[in-house]
């Protein structure tokens, strides 16, 4: 369990409904060097990312009960959260506008199902090889 921000290790928020997606989300973000935080829903993303000051979040759009939009934009609220970088997921029929996830605070929108190849060049272009750790930058 992750439970400072002193480790060592960049920290990511991941919430995705589907267990499995987020289980490989989980993988590539680990293997890329991030220590990860699952968040099941809109307030576990919120809580998550006041508590550990994430250096990246990554959030399903389609959350139950509260949206992913509503989610973004309380983070953005928040002075101490408000440059995290932000990736959206998405369905095909929400991603057919993504400037909506951008309009709401996202930096970057990967539709679903999510190629992974994709998600790794997004979150490298995001946090450059020596933003990362020294191990993800060797895997590569």
């Amino acid at each position: 369990m992750i439970t400072t921000k002193t480790d060592c290790l960049p920290i990511a928020i991941v919430s995705e409904s589907d267990e499995e997606t987020r289980g490989l989300i989980r993988s590539l973000l680990e293997l890329l060097g991030f220590a990860v935080v699952e968040a099941c829903d809109a307030e576990a993303v919120y809580e998550s990312a006041i508590c550990y000051r994430p250096d990246l979040i990554l959030i399903e759009l389609n959350l139950p009960i509260v949206s992913g939009f509503s989610t973004i934009r309380r983070i953005r609220r928040e002075s101490e959260l408000s440059d995290i970088p932000i990736i959206a997921m998405s369905s095909k029929s929400i991603a057919a506008n993504p400037n909506l996830a951008i309009a709401a605070g996202c930096s970057a929108h990967i539709q679903k199902p999510i190629e992974f190849d994709w998600l790794e060049s997004v979150v490298e272009e995001l946090f450059p090889c020596e933003r990362l750790s020294m191990v993800s930058c060797l895997v590569h």
